[in-house]
């Protein structure tokens, strides 16, 4: 089964663009990663807001 040409394209690009590679999984991580801290952070402020309740 071949590739579609596109997926081709992107390959070529990406590999013959270094830079550019880097620079998207750069920033990637940069979304990942804030996504969990703010993600951690609402968690544990929805934590903090229950046990005030229960106290």
């Amino acid at each position: 089964m071949t590739r579609p040409l596109f997926v081709d394209g992107v390959i070529d690009f990406l590999a013959g663009d270094p830079v550019f590679t880097g620079l998207l999984v750069a920033m990637l991580l940069f979304v990942f990663f804030g996504y969990l801290l703010v993600r951690r952070t609402l968690l544990g402020l929805r934590e903090g807001f229950d046990e005030g309740r229960r106290r």
